[in-house]
């Protein structure tokens, strides 16, 4: 793993497994992000989520909500995607109202983003395009070495994507807010918000 942690931190690109879909893990920076986002063909106004191996970790980007550990912990690790508050501002391609979080769980990628720091977690293929279960198939289709892209070898388990919400600030037990939920994936919105439920 030591070659691609290296091969990350030069600026390129690196397709790692996770608990659903393979991923294309890039550095957060301008660089960076621009090689993602010409090979996936993908529209800048359309942000990119990163993935963590802990919120302690994620700290460094994003406002961490007091009861957000609680809450997550309701649902198998991997399986929530949350758009959280940025500490300053970042490329516009990581969201400019919030940055969207994963805790990763495929041991893989916790030991990959331990040594790099957060990654981008987009599934790896190009827009529009069904992605493969496979990091180093996803990792080809995508150019492989030759356009800048590298892979750690894993298989995924494929089906639905983690489900992608907007998390509040603060417990309003009385009040509208709550999680409203962007995309549902593996998770439906009925357990969301039970779990919600259960924090007020």
């Amino acid at each position: 793993m030591l070659e691609q942690v290296d091969w990350i931190k030069s600026g390129k690109l690196c397709v790692y497994p996770t608990s659903t879909q393979p991923a294309v893990g890039s550095l957060p920076n301008k660089n960076a992000l621009d090689l993602l986002f010409n090979l996936k063909k993908r529209s800048a106004d359309k942000p990119v989520s990163l993935g963590v191996s802990s919120l302690m970790q994620a700290s460094e980007f994003v406002v961490i909500p007091e009861n957000l550990q609680i809450f997550l912990q309701y649902f198998p690790r991997g399986s929530i995607t949350v758009v959280l508050p940025p500490k300053r501002t970042y490329d516009d391609r990581l969201g400019s109202n919030g940055i969207a979080i994963r805790i990763l769980d495929h041991p893989l990628a916790r030991k990959l983003v331990n040594h790099t720091g957060p990654l981008t977690a987009t599934s790896a293929n190009e827009s529009g395009k069904k992605p493969h279960n496979s990091s180093k198939l996803a990792a080809k289709e995508l150019g492989g070495l030759a356009e800048g892209v590298h892979w750690i070898d894993g298989l995924c388990k494929g089906g639905a994507p983690s489900t992608l919400i907007s998390y509040p600030s603060e417990i309003i037990p009385s009040g509208p807010r709550r999680p409203e939920i962007l995309r549902e994936g593996i998770i439906p919105e009925n357990r969301v918000i039970e779990a919600w439920k259960k924090l007020t």
